[in-house]
């Protein structure tokens, strides 16, 4: 029974952050392919949640400790635009928040496609209602993919 559980918390954390290998993860364990959707759906909902959370809580304290120390404006050093950069900037001028939601469980990990999703956009009920629905529509497509396969 420990065990059991123990399997379980090992999907969930992995889906909550590394999504893509969860579901491989899970139906290596031998769980079946419902246990998975579940499972994996349930865990990136959590990650969904507690990072965009998180994230918009360091937000907060790293503005409040920029105010507090910063007396003038310090000279910026240039910013070196890497391809990982400019793909986000790409993807948030001409797909904006859907896009950004659809690559997030997959291509960026749960912990950075929600915290940029929290940092670039506003409307926090939006922005949780998008990510969770990437979530569960990639759940369903990956597990799939893998059972198949």
């Amino acid at each position: 029974m420990v065990e059991k559980i123990l399997q379980i918390l090992l999907v969930v954390i992995l889906s909550a952050t590394k999504f893509l290998t969860a579901p491989i993860t899970s139906l290596n364990i031998g769980f079946g392919y419902l246990e998975t959707l579940l499972i994996t759906t349930l865990g990136g909902l959590i990650g969904v949640f507690f990072f965009f959370y998180l994230s918009s809580a360091i937000m907060i304290l790293f503005k409040k400790l920029s105010d507090r120390f910063t007396t003038k404006a310090p000279k910026k050093p240039k910013k070196k635009f890497t391809w990982k950069n400019r793909l986000i900037i790409h993807i948030k001028r001409e797909y904006g928040l859907i896009g950004l939601a659809a690559i997030t469980p997959t291509f960026l990990s749960i912990p950075v496609g929600t915290f940029l999703a929290a940092r670039y956009f506003s409307d926090q009920r939006k922005v949780i209602t998008y990510l969770s629905a990437s979530v569960v529509v990639w759940s369903v497509i990956v597990s799939s993919i893998v059972i198949i396969f």
